[in-house]
């Protein structure tokens, strides 16, 4: 369920929020009661809105993006003890990178080459000519 609030921005909430403290200074003094007394009854009143809210809402761990890995070790090896080899992707791009105690080595892999494969016609057709009759 979406309201109001959900689609403001912060700061207009912000200034939202400080007009209605404003407002409330301003008129309780015409009330009979004590600036103090209204404000922390206020904040008080506010904070169990915003307690129980939150108790409400806590269970719904709902995401409104899809949020990708930014970085995954796509593969790892050890070399020796002290070195090792691991095929890390970026973002989309592939790594290899060469590790040790005391260095590191990041080398950007190239895309594999895809062959287009000929059709099955041509392919025919280049076996029939290659063939001599005696």
């Amino acid at each position: 369920m979406k309201t109001l609030f959900d689609s403001a921005s912060p700061r207009t909430k912000m200034l939202l929020a400080a007009g209605l403290l404003l407002g409330l200074a301003a008129l309780a003094p015409l009330g009979g009661m004590s600036a103090t007394s209204v404000a922390r009854g206020l904040l008080g009143a506010m904070a169990l809105v915003g307690l129980g809210w939150w108790l409400l809402h806590r269970g719904r761990t709902e995401s409104r993006f899809a949020l990708s890995e930014p970085m995954r070790v796509v593969s790892r090896t050890g070399l020796s003890q002290r070195c090792g080899l691991a095929l890390v992707e970026v973002e989309g791009c592939r790594y290899l990178v060469a590790y040790g105690d005391s260095f590191a080595e990041i080398r950007r892999t190239r895309a594999p080459v895809r062959v287009k494969a000929r059709s099955r016609r041509s392919a025919v057709a280049l076996i029939r000519e290659k063939e001599t009759l005696s």
